[in-house]
């Protein structure tokens, strides 16, 4: 029933209320008219036998046979064949039959004979079997009883005709029922179901937004028509509430935006400054390190100028960005050439052994079974390097353990960044890669995964978080190398 309709299942319901009502109805009326038609037959019949019995003693004062005999044979053809009546005779404390209105008429004294003998007073009872009748027992013989006369009238008719009224009286009910639960059915489906139509289909296109939802026939009876009217009212002020609610947002963002901007200018200008100061001393440094490097080769030390190298190329790297910063305002362009990420990881692993050991945690480089070779700037991909394994040192405990791997896929080459830290919070994981949003506290500045984003799409690739089970990791994706 519940993929029935409203209609419907309100002529269903409708219906079945109509045959109790009118069954039920039906059925009282039956029974107290049956009842009464009992009560008038149980009447007539008492009023036929003491007609009857009185005739039988005027006829047979004393109870001689023959004359008994004689007059129930008159009655009995005078009166219809639903009545039979028969004669007992007292004898010797007993009753015996001495006449009956047909042959076929036998049958033994019962109780209520023995009764209107004894109390010499008309008795009467009705009889289920061996067919429903009313049985009426009249002493017979005036002021000295010499027996009594049974008349059982049957009530087969009346049984047959509450029979054919029922059923009468039921088709009518039937009948009634399914066409008041079609008339049922065709108003409803017209001042309900229309309506209720309308304003479902105008509430199912809502589902994306009041502005966008269309309008509520108003139609149907009054209530209905006050119903969609109230709902176009809601659609009405909830699409205003939602145009100022997107204005407010498109405002929110704007500030926001402005106030990065601001922000990035501040930065910019600190950043220049720093670049000025910082040329000179980077300068020397390299000077110094070019020196202290051809005292390693002096002095055949191969371990010592392999790490005084590794340092000059990262102090010349930095020393392009700052020229960069201080000619341009900006990062140098990017000089893409064919470069080993497995060397480069390499390098990078060995140049911050230092922070490494001094924070208690293992960095370790997956050999490669593939070539992963990327057309890039590895000044550039060693800078997103750094800040990634710069955040994952300063997040993990000691005794932690970071994971380099290299490769290459359909998508470019690669390098995924992984550890095995407390992960990132989910706040965070939502403002990944804004400027100046960071999880640091004080300590950070929310720079290094904005920075590092924005030359991961100068180089041509793309930096994206990747969820795992536990820890944090990276995935640096570049443009391969041409393999001609």
């Amino acid at each position: 029933m519940g993929r029935l309709g409203l209609p419907r299942r309100l002529a269903l319901i409708t219906a079945l209320l109509a045959v109790l009502l009118v069954a039920g109805a039906t059925e009282v009326g039956l029974s107290l008219a049956e009842r009464s038609r009992l009560e008038d037959l149980r009447a007539e019949s008492v009023d036929l036998a003491n007609t009857l019995a009185a005739y039988l003693t005027r006829i047979a004062p004393t109870g001689e046979p023959s004359a008994l005999n004689v007059g129930i044979a008159g009655w009995s053809r005078r009166h219809i064949t639903e009545t039979t009546a028969i004669v007992f005779v007292a004898a010797r404390n007993t009753l015996l039959p001495a006449a009956a209105s047909d042959s076929t008429v036998t049958r033994e004294p019962d109780d209520l004979d023995a009764e209107a003998l004894v109390r010499r007073v008309t008795a009467v009872r009705f009889r289920e079997e061996p067919e429903p009748a009313w049985q009426v027992v009249v002493p017979l013989g005036g002021q000295r009883v010499y027996g009594v006369l049974d008349v059982q009238v049957s009530t087969g008719r009346l049984a047959s005709w509450a029979r054919l009224e029922r059923k009468r009286a039921y088709t009518f009910a039937i009948g009634a029922a399914l066409l008041l639960s079609v008339g049922v059915g065709l108003l409803t489906s017209r001042w309900v179901g229309l309506p209720l139509k309308s304003l479902t289909q105008a509430m199912a296109g809502a589902h994306q937004g009041a502005s966008g939802a269309p309008e509520a026939a108003e139609i149907g009876p009054p209530e209905f028509r006050e119903l969609a009217r109230r709902y176009n009212e809601m659609r009405t002020a909830l699409a205003h509430r939602e145009r100022e609610s997107a204005s407010r947002a498109a405002l929110l963002s704007l500030e926001d935006r402005a106030k990065a901007y601001d922000r990035l200018a501040q930065a910019e200008e600190i950043a220049g400054s720093f670049a000025h100061e910082i040329g000179t001393p980077l300068n020397t440094m390299n000077g110094h390190l070019q020196l202290l490097q051809e005292d390693m080769r002096q002095a055949h030390d191969a371990g010592g100028e392999e790490r005084v190298a590794l340092l000059l190329s990262q102090v010349e790297r930095v020393a392009k960005i700052v020229r960069g910063g201080l000619t341009r305002g900006s990062w140098p362009a990017p000089r893409r050439m064919p470069t080993d990420l497995h060397e480069l990881a390499a390098r990078m692993v060995r140049f911050l052994e230092p922070s490494l050991d001094e924070a208690g945690v293992l960095a370790e480089l997956k050999p490669g079974t593939a070539s992963a070779t990327a057309a890039t700037d590895p000044d550039l991909v060693e800078q997103i390097l750094l800040n990634l394994l710069k955040n994952a040192i300063e997040a993990l405990p000691r005794g932690g353990k970071i994971t380099l791997s290299a490769g290459q896929d359909g998508a470019g080459a690669y390098i995924d960044v992984a550890d095995d830290g407390p992960g990132l919070p989910t706040q965070a994981r939502s403002q990944l890669f804004q400027p100046f949003v960071t999880s640091k506290g004080s300590s950070g500045t929310g720079l290094g995964l904005a920075v590092s984003r924005r030359l991961a799409h100068a180089l041509g690739g793309e930096l994206a978080y990747v969820d795992s089970e536990k820890g944090t990791s990276w995935r640096l994706t570049l443009p391969p190398a041409d393999p001609r």
